[in-house]
């Protein structure tokens, strides 16, 4: 029986591809990257996060340095980032249907809260981060073992392909929204066990507890 549902963050909860895009190119220079144009947006959907890095000329090795400064910067435009149409309804259909939620994101604990407090969502009963871009699967595992849980007792709902592939290494079921950083198509090859188009199908796809 499922207890608990785990969200990613950025883009699942909140949108906010184009912040990080304005953000990369506000550090295009500092960093010698290619500046990404709104032409750009739907490829850089269908890409790994390793060739996304290619594409803007970003050196891999370089990627944990530029996150760490794309999270401080996140912080001021955190008022400013819209909420996902729709996903605030279904949090509270699914915590009144006795489940408990949480987020496990890459993001910062800090920016995760002032989101929402400013958007008066008071739902979750955990927020974790996983201090990197490739920690989830760690984290998840942590949060199992923290909360004495089965994974088949958990449920997570991610927008990236490294989202589902945090969860089936700890054999936790994966749902992988559309709406999000990666594509359609690029999720559906990672096969996550369910793949929705919009949040309120989240309450047709988790059951109540």
């Amino acid at each position: 029986m499922v207890k608990y549902v785990i969200f990613d963050f950025d883009g699942t909860i909140v949108d906010s591809r184009y912040l990080a895009v304005e953000l990369l190119n506000e550090l295009a220079p500092k960093y010698k990257l290619r500046k990404i144009k709104e032409s750009d947006y739907d490829h850089l959907r269908s890409l790994s996060i390793p060739q996304r890095c290619k594409f803007i000329n970003l050196p891999f090795y370089k990627l944990p340095l530029l996150k760490l400064e794309l999270t401080n910067k996140y912080r001021r435009a955190t008022a400013y980032l819209p909420i996902i149409d729709g996903i605030k309804e279904i949090l509270g259909q699914l915590k009144a249907g006795g489940l408990a939620l949480g987020i496990i994101s890459s993001n910062s604990t800090e920016n995760i809260n002032a989101f929402l407090k400013l958007n008066k969502i008071d739902y979750f009963n955990n927020i974790i981060s996983s201090g990197s871009l490739f920690g989830k699967d760690k984290a998840i595992k942590y949060f199992l073992a923290q909360q004495s849980l089965h994974s088949q007792e958990v449920i997570y709902v991610g927008d990236e392909c490294r989202d589902i592939i945090a969860c089936q290494k700890n054999k936790v079921r994966v749902i992988a929204v559309t709406w999000g950083y990666d594509n359609e198509e690029l999720l559906a090859g990672c096969h996550p066990d369910a793949l929705i188009r919009h949040p309120l199908e989240l309450g047709q796809v988790i059951p109540s507890k």
